[in-house]
């Protein structure tokens, strides 16, 4: 298995409504159309797996230690003609949702040992994200490779901690605001729903 580059989304559960996980896909599909489903849910249908997920939202799911991974949330693959593969997930935690879309670093990276994006590569994630950000209730967008630790929490950024900017990150301005000992070369834009766009282009080239 390839190590995974990701963009982690994250919503106030506030947001949750009946047609919450469709129109996340709606949106998401619009760039990359539905493949099939992943792991325990090859076999389901699309509609399966939106209700499955619709459910655990709903519930708050959070798998058991003990209990067994085909009742977690049904993760899907999405077809690209770019990257060899787009899987996306679900989560619940911390009155919280997330979910996480992942493509292997061997995709996205020049050269896997030197943490350095492929510019082409970087624009298509770019657009992605600012698409997902301007259309769904996104308020905390964070990107990371596999070995650098992962997401900052929500608590943490609130604090002022940075958010995990590998190469991109959009918060709300109010969190933004609150972020100490950014980097200055860091590129900093605003865009639509008071989204704060923040990419370090020294990992881009």
């Amino acid at each position: 298995m390839p190590s995974y580059f990701s963009i982690e989304f994250s919503f106030p559960y506030h947001a949750l409504n009946n047609t919450f996980v469709r129109d996340f896909y709606s949106s998401l599909f619009s760039k990359y159309p539905y493949k099939s489903g992943y792991w325990n849910s090859e076999s389901n249908t699309l509609d399966e797996i939106i209700t499955w997920n619709q459910k655990h939202l709903e519930n708050k799911f959070i798998l058991g230690y003990n209990e067994h991974v085909s009742n977690n949330y049904k993760q899907i693959l999405l077809t690209s003609y770019t990257f060899s593969e787009i899987r996306h997930y679900w989560n619940y935690r911390r009155n919280e949702i997330s979910c996480s879309l992942i493509i292997p670093e061997f995709d996205v990276l020049a050269e896997v040992d030197t943490w350095k994006f492929k510019a082409s590569m970087f624009q298509q994630i770019e657009d992605l994200c600012r698409h997902l950000w301007e259309v769904s209730p996104i308020y905390i967008l964070q990107s990371c490779l596999e070995m650098d630790g992962g997401p900052i929490s929500t608590n943490k950024l609130k604090a002022g901690a940075q958010p995990s900017i590998n190469p991109i990150s959009i918060l709300k301005q109010d969190t933004f605001e609150k972020i100490k000992g950014l980097k200055k070369s860091l590129e900093v834009t605003k865009i639509t729903r008071q989204g704060i766009m923040i990419v370090d282009k020294e990992l881009i080239e």
